[in-house]
Parts: C-alpha cells; structure tokens; sequence
C-alpha cells in the first residue's frame, strides 16, 4: 500500500501526527514525565464526574449495588487478564472514592 502524502492528511490527522512525533523524539525521562502528567489530569477529570453522583438514596443504592456485582465478578476471575491482585486493588480504590 502506498503511503500516504502529508498534504493529503485531514488537520486531526496531521495534528496527530505532530504529536507522535514529538513523542518519539523525547528522552525517556521525558516520556514519563508527561505520562504522569497525562494520567494525573485523566484521574482529576474522572474523579469528580464520579463524585457528583445525584445524592439521591435510591440512585446511590443502585450505584453501589453496580460497583459490588463488578467487585465480586472480578474477584471471581470472570474477566480475562485480571488477577486476584488486580481486583483486590480495584476494590480498595473503590472503597477510597467511596462507592462501595
């Protein structure tokens, strides 16, 4: 297949592109770096949608009822790729966010 010319590229592709680059050129010390960085602001981006749960009694039950059948089903080994460890730290996360 033939390979695809830069000016052909639509600007999502392009600035894609640019970014994988920059990428690859980094350091290894840089590349941590801004991973940690990237993971830092997923996990302040995902906690409060998590946390601004309506109050509600009923929702809130619900909610956790949802959280303990997939707790027990991971600790179970019903999903493939994660382990007893796994599990045990995905419920101990849960436990600190309060959702269990």
């Amino acid at each position: 297949m033939a390979k695809k010319r830069k000016c052909r590229y639509t600007a999502e592709e392009l600035a894609i592109h640019e970014e994988a680059v920059r990428l690859r050129k980094m350091t290894d010390k840089q590349l941590v770096t801004e991973f940690h960085r990237a993971a830092e602001q997923e996990t302040s981006l995902n906690v409060p949608d998590v946390l601004s749960v309506s109050s509600d009694r009923n929702g809130a039950e619900e909610n956790t009822n949802g959280v303990k059948k997939l707790l027990e089903a991971l600790a179970e080994g019903k999903c493939k790729g994660i382990k007893e460890a796994t599990a045990h730290k995905v419920a101990q996360f849960a436990t600190e966010m309060g959702l269990v």
